[in-house]
C-alpha cells in the first residue's frame, strides 16, 4: 500500500483535455524526425517511408480536429509571443529603407521651401505650408514601429480606405503631441540645415541637406570643364 501511494504521489498528472493534443504532437515530432534523419531514411524501404508520410498527414488532421485546445497554453503563449516579435522585425526591416528615403526627401522639401520663401514666417499661408511639410517629416520619424509603414509620398494616390484613415489618425496624433510638447521638431527642420548624427542613430531625421544636389551640380560643371579642355586639345 505504501509503495502504491508513493507511486501516485510522484505521478505526473495531465489534464484530460490537454493529453490528446500533447501525445499527438509528440507523435508528429517523432515521425518527422524519422524522415529528417537521412542516415536512417536511406535504409528504410520505400513502403515504410510512404507509410510514415501517411501517418504524418493523419496525425496533422487529428491535431487540427482537436482545435486550439490541443496545444499547451504555455507553449502557445511562447509561440505567439515569438511570432509577434518576428512579424514586428520583418515589418520594421521592410519599412526602414522606405522611411529613410522619405526622411531625406521631406528634409529637402523643407529646406528648399524655406530658401524659396525666406520670409515665410511673415505669411500665414507660407507658414502653414512649412508646418505641413514639417508634419510630414515628423509623421515619418514617429510612425508606429509595430505597424507597416504607409508612405507619405506614394507613387500613386492611396485608395485603400483603411490606410487613408490610419494615416490621417497618425498625423493627427503627432500634431497633438507636437502641440502639447510631447514631441519636438528636430533642430534640422527648424533651420533647414544638416546636423551631426547622435551616437547610435542610424537614420537621423535631421540628416538631410541640399548637399547631394550641390554635389551633382558641381560634378556637372567639372564634366563640362573637362569636355571643353579636351575639345581645345583636340
Amino acid at each position: 500500500m505504501q509503495a502504491s501511494s508513493e507511486k501516485k504521489k510522484f505521478e505526473r498528472k495531465v489534464a484530460p483535455s490537454k493529453a490528446p493534443g500533447r501525445l499527438l504532437k509528440k507523435k508528429l515530432r517523432d515521425l518527422e524526425r524519422l524522415l529528417q534523419n537521412k542516415d536512417k531514411l536511406k535504409d528504410l524501404p520505400e513502403e515504410v517511408v510512404q507509410e510514415t508520410k501517411n501517418k504524418i498527414e493523419e496525425t496533422k488532421r487529428q491535431i487540427a480536429g482537436l482545435g486550439p485546445s490541443a496545444s499547451s497554453p504555455a507553449v502557445s503563449a511562447v509561440e505567439r509571443k515569438q511570432n509577434k516579435k518576428n512579424e514586428a522585425k520583418a515589418v520594421q526591416k521592410s519599412s526602414n529603407g522606405l522611411k529613410f528615403t522619405e526622411l531625406r526627401r521631406a528634409g529637402r522639401k523643407i529646406s528648399a521651401y524655406k530658401k524659396q520663401h525666406p520670409k515665410y514666417e511673415e505669411s500665414e499661408k507660407e507658414s502653414k505650408a512649412v508646418a505641413d511639410l514639417e508634419l510630414d517629416l515628423l509623421y515619418i520619424k514617429h510612425f508606429p514601429k509595430h505597424e507597416e509603414y504607409i508612405s507619405i509620398y506614394p507613387e500613386s494616390p492611396l485608395t485603400d480606405s483603411e490606410q487613408i484613415k490610419t494615416q490621417a489618425q497618425i498625423r493627427e496624433n503627432i500634431e497633438k503631441a507636437l502641440a502639447s510638447g510631447e514631441i519636438k521638431k528636430s533642430a534640422g527642420s527648424e533651420s533647414g540645415s544638416t546636423s551631426t548624427p547622435s551616437a547610435g542613430e542610424k537614420h537621423p531625421v535631421s540628416n538631410w541637406s541640399d548637399d547631394e544636389d550641390e554635389d551633382e551640380e558641381h560634378e556637372e560643371e567639372e564634366n563640362t570643364e573637362r569636355s571643353s579642355k579636351k575639345m581645345k586639345t583636340a
